[in-house]
């Protein structure tokens, strides 16, 4: 068994290291090219300045993953994953629509399978459906635009359609365009297609979600900015509007529903969404300064995305993986309103890595997030003070709506960290943690975070021609602003460095504590706050905007304030028509819009009673 676990764990990590070392290869690079089928069907695979980032991210991925298998997860689970990764690799390097499609369709595929791997549950069956119903529905989206695209350039090659883009007719335009955002969005997460994730993540094995939700959605963000600026470019401004706004829609929901959730993976996946939605938001407002005659805003956004993908890909696989810890540790107790001080005995050695990984899934210094979520809001100031009247509506609304779910987001996490691992553990027969290869890929990975957060500058001028080559944008300088971001977060981290330092020292000190006053009691542990009673509030004030399938764990069954309408908005809950559910859930607010004539006042009833009876006055006559 454990020969087996390092096998495959080797198998992965060498898939990382190729990936690593293609990213390093000189510009454009020819890897394979085959044209032994028709024009249409050629194989070509090269390496692009575009893909090198990615390359990187998958990279960091993979590695880090197969690190953490050499303790956790299954003991096979490294070859499905390393073919995987192989496929996300050449889903990177290729160049004609048909290399394009093989490899992502068996990315998709493979991707299905691990999702699936534990089909005895009917939850992952369920979870394994919906995800391979967005999937290739997707699959088929991009298939009709690499079509529409091959055939006006009479080639597959991605060259070739690039240099036949310009020339599209307009309707031809707007069906390949809807096509590759319908089949990468779809990838990605974007609302409305978003509900594969908090299904497949809580379904899939964790570092299978690490995988998901660090490198694969990355890539549905590559394969997003491949298509707007060389594949179908210019888009257009409609277009750029379209991925602008449902970033927004992403960010906050996204946000909102991981502030509401209190089991672990789909709080994380919820977390994702909500980090997606911040990076198509950017790559909205980059395609729209693009068009709109603004390279250097245009410049500046898509290297917040790019940047904030890196950061993206090494904190949502610090956390999927310390789910995965959680998992194994916990005997698969996920839901948070049972989980009590691991940071204390079960999980004492990993729970200082997941705190650095839960701040920077909240966008707070010192970390990486901060610095790439800074220059994203950058970029949306940038837009209200450019005087193009689109621009400034952009800008407004992005701000508005990422320090909304930025606000949402840290909410979330500090009802994961402080109250999973912080506090009184609830049992004390657990054996304390000790430092092991999963532990070890825990710490790279938040080294990694405060790295990126503390020092981005290196990363940042490399990603910036990158970026201005991508737009297609003279030399830009940012000096002063990636300056400003880097110096910004690093005195944020006074504060908290500050606020160590006093904790170490209060640790030093010999002072006795006692337990908290319960009228001569003692007070357990589970009677404590619960995440559903922390988050109430926020429940309460953004119920409008919850589906009815949440409700169940928004509002128990038992609990005394579980109004009728509710009661019956929880029976909705196991309809898998989405239309269904956004009818019932506009009935509920209407329903909840009503209780108002029902206030309770004798005097109101009254008057009720006097109009009734002048009315049946004037009928009557």
């Amino acid at each position: 068994m454990r020969v087996r676990r390092t096998l495959a764990s080797l198998f992965l990590a060498a898939v990382g290291v190729a990936a690593a070392a293609f990213a390093v290869l000189p510009p454009t690079t020819s890897i394979v090219t085959s044209s032994v089928f028709a024009r249409y069907l050629s194989l070509e695979f090269v390496v692009t300045p575009l893909a090198r980032p990615f390359l990187c991210f998958l990279a960091i991925g993979a590695i880090a993953v197969a690190i953490w298998n050499l303790k956790r997860g299954r003991a096979d689970s490294g070859i499905a994953l390393a073919f995987f990764c192989a496929a996300m690799v050449g889903v990177l390097l290729a160049q004609s629509a048909f290399a394009f499609l093989l490899c992502w369709e068996s990315m998709s595929l493979i991707s299905i399978l691990i999702v699936a791997s534990e089909h005895e549950r009917k939850s992952v069956r369920r979870a394994a459906f919906a995800y391979a119903f967005v999937s290739q529905l997707g699959a088929l989206a991009l298939a009709i635009g690499f079509a529409i695209l091959a055939v006006h350039a009479g080639s597959g090659s991605f060259s070739a359609i690039a240099a036949a883009a310009t020339s599209l007719a307009p309707a031809a335009r707007v069906a390949a365009t809807v096509a590759v955002l319908l089949g990468f969005g779809s990838k990605a997460g974007l609302v409305p297609l978003q509900f594969w994730l908090p299904r497949a993540h809580p379904a899939a094995p964790a570092n299978a979600s690490a995988l998901l939700s660090g490198v694969m959605l990355e890539i549905a963000l590559y394969a997003l900015v491949l298509s707007c600026f060389t594949l179908v470019a210019p888009v257009g401004v409609i277009a750029g509007t379209l991925l602008f706004l449902s970033g927004l829609a992403g960010a906050l929901v996204g946000g909102l529903a991981a502030a509401a959730e209190s089991e672990l993976k789909r709080l994380l996946a919820y977390s994702s969404i909500e980090h997606i939605g911040v990076m198509v938001s950017a790559l909205g407002l980059a395609v729209c300064a693009s068009v709109l005659g603004f390279p250097a805003l245009a410049t500046l956004a898509l290297l917040a995305m790019l940047f904030h993908a890196l950061n993206h890909t090494a904190l949502k696989t610090l956390l999927f993986l310390a789910s995965g810890t959680v998992v194994e540790r916990m005997h698969h107790v996920t839901d948070l309103d049972r989980l009590r001080g691991l940071g204390s005995v079960a999980l004492k050695r990993s729970a200082p890595w997941i705190l650095v990984g839960c701040v920077a899934a909240a966008s707070l210094p010192p970390s990486n997030a901060f610095v790439s979520e800074w220059l994203v809001l950058h970029g949306f100031i940038g837009a209200t003070l450019s005087g193009n009247g689109a621009l400034v509506a952009i800008g407004v609304l992005g701000l508005f709506a990422l320090l909304l779910g930025g606000g949402l987001a840290a909410a979330a996490f500090l009802k994961l960290f402080g109250l999973a691992f912080a506090g009184e553990p609830t049992s004390s027969h657990e054996r304390p943690e000790r430092f092991d290869a999963s532990v070890a890929a825990l710490a790279l990975l938040a080294l990694l975070v405060l790295a990126l957060g503390i020092f981005p500058l290196p990363v940042l001028h490399a990603m910036l021609a990158i970026a201005a080559g991508t737009i297609g944008a003279p030399a830009v300088r940012f000096d002063g602003t990636l300056t400003n971001a880097a110096h910004l977060a690093t005195f944020a981290a006074i504060p908290v460095a500050l606020a160590l330092l006093y904790w170490w020292y209060a640790l030093r000190l010999q002072r006795k504590q006692d337990g908290v006053w319960a009228c001569g009691s003692s007070l357990p542990a589970r009677a404590s706050y619960s995440a559903t009673a922390l988050t109430k509030p926020l429940r309460r004030i953004f119920a409008f905007a919850l589906f009815p399938e949440r409700q169940r764990a928004l509002f128990p069954a038992e609990s005394s304030d579980f109004p009728t309408h509710v009661r019956y908005a929880v029976s909705t809950r196991d309809l898998t028509n989405e239309a269904a559910r956004f009818v019932a859930a506009l009935a509920q607010r209407f329903v909840r819009r009503l209780r108002i004539v029902q206030s309770g006042r004798m005097r109101a009833y009254i008057a009720y009673a006097a109009a009734a009876v002048a009315l049946a006055l004037v009928l009557g006559r």
